[in-house]
């Protein structure tokens, strides 16, 4: 008696469907599209660990996350100097800090988002901020977070790089732009 899930007896399982083959591409395709989204998620833990530096900040921490920015970091310095220096409205000042540190992270959580959805132009300006962000480290002479940096924008990069190779295997989108006008 043969149930709904088995074989017959005289096929395996190997060779009962051998038109199901993995195709090369589409397995290349899956590499490529697993590295971009890897790559694509530094943004989000650029994003994540730079609000935890800010909250650290707020409460008086003297740490920080080195990967974080370095325009959080900065931002906080700023405002956790104007609330020391205006110590009737410190919670305000500093809520204000926060919110603008908040706002930098969104910023790259957004090109998380779109670089995760396969947009090369969010890998590209999300590259180049955080480049600059790393150039701030430069400037700062802080040598680890610069190492950090360099390490978070090599991921940025090779997830740049799976995407451009994913999407020249994949077939290409007709035009929605209307082709052939004006032409006689």
């Amino acid at each position: 008696m043969m149930t709904l899930n088995s074989t017959p007896p005289s096929e395996t399982p190997a060779t009962a469907y051998p038109s199901q083959q993995p195709n090369p591409q589409i397995l290349m395709i899956a590499q490529l599209a697993r590295r971009a989204s890897s790559g694509a998620t530094n943004f989000y833990w650029i994003a994540a660990l730079s609000v935890i530096n800010s909250i650290v900040s707020v409460f008086g921490g003297g740490m920080y996350v080195v990967v974080g920015l370095a325009m959080s970091l900065v931002v906080d310095g700023f405002f956790l100097g104007m609330a020391e220096a205006f110590p009737g409205s410190k919670l305000i000042v500093q809520l204000i800090g926060l919110a603008i540190s908040a706002m930098l992270s969104a910023f790259f959580a957004m090109f998380g988002y779109f670089a995760v959805k396969g947009k090369r132009w969010a890998f590209i300006t999300g590259i180049t901020f955080y480049a600059l962000d790393t150039l701030l480290m430069l400037v700062f002479q802080e040598w680890l977070g610069l190492l950090f940096h360099l390490f978070f924008l090599w991921g940025l990069f090779n997830g740049l790089r799976a995407l451009k190779q994913m999407q020249k295997l994949l077939p290409q989108k007709p035009s929605e732009f209307p082709q052939g006008i004006g032409v006689s």
